[in-house]
């Protein structure tokens, strides 16, 4: 039961960040003719990035690609 809990939050937590990465793109694409609900999500998502000091990103960054490595590379 908890398998499927967890199954199911990890599909709403990759839903939700496919649908921030294609609102930034389309806002990209379509600039301001694509909508309020596509500029606010793009906007708010652009505004998250830039405060984030670019050291503590580019750590989170190097972390994840590690794991990502060492996953990869582990027998298990």
């Amino acid at each position: 039961m908890l398998n499927r809990i967890l199954a199911l939050g990890w599909f709403v937590v990759e839903a939700a960040l496919v649908l921030v990465i294609l609102c930034v793109l389309l806002n990209i694409i379509l600039g301001a003719e694509g909508g309020a609900f596509i500029g606010t999500v793009a906007g708010n998502a652009t505004r998250f990035l830039q405060a984030i000091p670019p050291g503590s990103f580019l750590g989170v960054v190097l972390i994840v690609v590690l794991y990502l490595w060492y996953r990869a590379r582990s027998p298990f």
